[in-house]
């Protein structure tokens, strides 16, 4: 036997197939709803207007194709029906807007000569966010009802309802990648940290050795920076190791990868990139370095260099492979260090992790 449904009851029925229909999206659902009203009150338009200080904005929209009614219009405020909504703060229902006092003398009417109207304003957080409004050019057959308040009510209740779930949403993805930044991004520098450096290294190391590929390995240290924090103090030393970690992060190419070692030192990654390619890029990042003008020092620093040729399947695993090319970048780091810093070492090392003597650049 086939249940029989009031009017109020059917209303309730589609409205909450609607809202439910969440896997959707809200677009769906807010067009679903204003195709829901239209048939309810058998007008022709609906919107779902945002009011921004004195302007009236379309954000949603079903219109007749001989309207030009488009998501994204703007009206003054003070020229809609919806100004009124908006000082009533209640629901507005007007079946000959021509012969009403409120409406029938206001520039849309005017303007635009839309007989029936029925909107309500829309709240967010207690806050007024816009208005749900239906209306036609053609009078209203028949008088606003009580089922009609109650289901714009129900509707323009859902809507605010689910502002407040799509902001806090948003908040709580723009808070989840807050927090993923943050666990992967050094404070002081905004360089990545080193747990996310082993991490880029690892799947980099990978994709070179599949394609056969060159890569260097670079380790910077900032000249006697233990003396320039003595002198100067911590913050100012903050201030040297941002400046030197932005100068390091512009010189390089979009594809090169930099990220803070720890302390003074950074890790710098040049993928397919030449031994001649890489002494340029360390020089140009000393110059560049040297031109910072925090302190009355010139900074200088210190670079040890792993170049390392993919020529065949590894038959190490990636970790072991980054632990020796870190390993030999400090170590001829150390060697530059040693012999009066302000230059670079550079180590040479096949797939076979045999080691070649340290050649001196500079």
């Amino acid at each position: 036997m086939e249940l029989q449904y009031t009017e109020s009851e059917r209303v309730i029925r589609r409205l909450y197939e609607i809202t439910n229909a969440y896997d959707k999206g809200f677009q769906y659902q807010i067009r679903a709803l204003l195709a829901m009203g239209l048939e309810r009150f058998n007008l022709d338009i609906a919107i779902l207007s945002r009011i921004e200080g004195d302007k009236y904005v379309v954000e949603h929209t079903i219109a007749p194709p001989d309207i030009p009614l488009r998501p994204g219009d703007t009206f003054e405020l003070g020229k809609t029906y919806c100004s009124v909504t908006c000082e009533a703060n209640s629901p507005v229902a007007i079946e000959r807007v021509g012969e009403s006092d409120a409406l029938g003398t206001h520039p849309a009417y005017q303007a635009f000569g839309l007989e029936s109207y029925v909107g309500i304003p829309v709240r967010c957080k207690g806050e007024l966010y816009g208005t749900l409004n239906f209306s036609s050019a053609t009078p209203y057959p028949r008088q606003f009802n009580e089922i009609d308040i109650d289901s714009l009510n129900l509707m323009a209740s859902w809507i605010g309802v689910e502002l407040i779930r799509l902001q806090q949403e948003t908040e709580l993805q723009l808070l989840n990648q807050k927090l993923v930044e943050q666990a992967s991004t050094d404070s002081l520098t905004r360089l990545p940290n080193r747990r996310s450096m082993f991490k880029y290294l690892r799947k980099e190391v990978n994709r070179i050795n599949r394609n056969s590929q060159l890569a260097s390995l670079v380790l910077i240290d900032i000249d006697f920076f233990k003396k320039l924090n003595d002198k100067y103090g911590h913050q100012v030393g903050d201030e040297v190791l941002y400046a030197v970690a932005q100068s390091i992060k512009n010189t390089l190419r979009d594809y090169d990868f930099v990220a803070r070692y720890g302390g003074e030192e950074f890790l710098v990654w040049l993928p397919e990139t030449t031994q001649l390619e890489v002494e340029n890029a360390c020089r140009r990042v000393m110059n560049n370095i040297a031109d910072i003008d925090i302190v009355d020092e010139m900074l200088t620093v210190s670079m040890g260099i792993c170049h390392f040729k993919f020529t065949q399947h590894l038959n190490t695993d990636t970790d072991t492979l980054i632990d020796t090319m870190v390993a030999h970048a400090d170590s001829s780091l150390y060697k530059a260090k040693a012999e009066g810093r302000n230059r670079f070492h550079q180590y040479e090392l096949d797939d076979e992790k045999q080691l070649i003597l340290p050649r001196e650049d500079r």
